[in-house]
């Protein structure tokens, strides 16, 4: 009996710490308790209020609010529960000095992308299920989760990615998905000189409209560029408009364009040119060489 109660006297003693905070272990076990209580709500929360906005909202944006509002209620429910402890918040300057300090050196590029993940919440720039690439010929792919301290980009080839949030607000990123759903193609090909441009212009449409992803809508229509005069024939392009779905595997949506044309253009017989060059040889000439002449001199 004496043991229990040496225990529980241990648990009701108060525990110095640096700033003048005194904590009991029994108010260290009900913090323990109350935190993951609170993790749990925050989930809770979160998860609710994204399935409640997605309703009435855009998805991207129901996540963003649900995110924001899970670190706003994880926060607030934190000095909640510090304060019903009885822990002077106010005594806590000292102590959060001293690790803000540590924190500054240690932990900048934690709390850089931190900021980061916050901005890229609050302006959208970047959303969950945009298409992006990191600078010109970086990975690309479709962002499936806006976190912390990393964005997961998920690639077609379903590589994820973990993008530090600051890459996004300080570097160059292409969102090819921003403010359009449709993406322009170019399909690059070569005719050789003397082909009817007509009939070509038809044919290339045509093979466009075979495929599903192909847009035909006024000012997205599929059409013919001649871009160059190269060596060997006309340098063109097959232009096209696609959607969304498309727009997410812009590989295989162009070796199907790729495998169209060049369907199309052996059907008409039309051979794609190769460069050619042509060498000639000279024929070796005869070197004539005149004899010496010999002067005699008289004496």
């Amino acid at each position: 009996m004496m043991q229990l109660q040496e225990i529980w006297a241990w648990f009701r003693s108060p525990i110095q710490f640096p700033g003048g905070i005194s904590i009991e272990p029994l108010g260290v076990i009900e913090l323990i308790l109350l935190l993951v209580l609170l993790l749990w709500g925050a989930r809770w929360l979160r998860r609710s209020t994204r399935i409640l906005l997605s309703r009435r909202l855009d998805p991207a944006l129901a996540y963003a609010i649900s995110r924001i509002g899970y670190y706003v209620f994880l926060a607030l429910g934190a000095l909640i529960v510090l304060q019903t402890l009885g822990v002077n918040l106010s005594s806590l300057s000292i102590l959060g000095g001293v690790v803000g300090v540590g924190l500054g050196f240690g932990l900048q590029n934690i709390f850089s992308n931190f900021a980061s993940g916050l901005i890229l919440l609050m302006e959208r720039s970047i959303k969950v299920g945009d298409y992006i690439q990191i600078k010109e010929n970086g990975p690309h792919g479709e962002v499936v989760h806006l976190g912390v301290r990393y964005t997961q980009v998920r690639s077609n080839d379903n590589v994820d990615y973990l993008i530090p949030n600051s890459q996004f607000v300080n570097g160059e990123v292409i969102n090819w998905s921003l403010s359009d759903s449709t993406m322009r193609l170019h399909i690059p090909f070569r005719v050789p000189y003397g082909t009817d441009r007509e009939a070509l212009r038809e044919l290339v449409i045509a093979a466009a409209k075979r495929s599903p992803h192909t847009l035909d809508v006024e000012g997205k229509k599929p059409g013919l560029w001649i871009t160059a005069f190269g060596d060997a024939g006309y340098d063109c392009q097959m232009i096209v408009w696609v959607e969304r779905d498309a727009l997410m595997r812009p590989g295989g949506t162009q070796a199907e364009y790729h495998w169209l044309l060049a369907d199309a253009l052996e059907r008409a017989g039309i051979e794609i040119p190769r460069p050619r060059q042509e060498i000639s040889f000279a024929q070796p000439t005869a070197i004539q060489v005149e004899p010496n002449s010999r002067s005699s001199s008289s004496t």
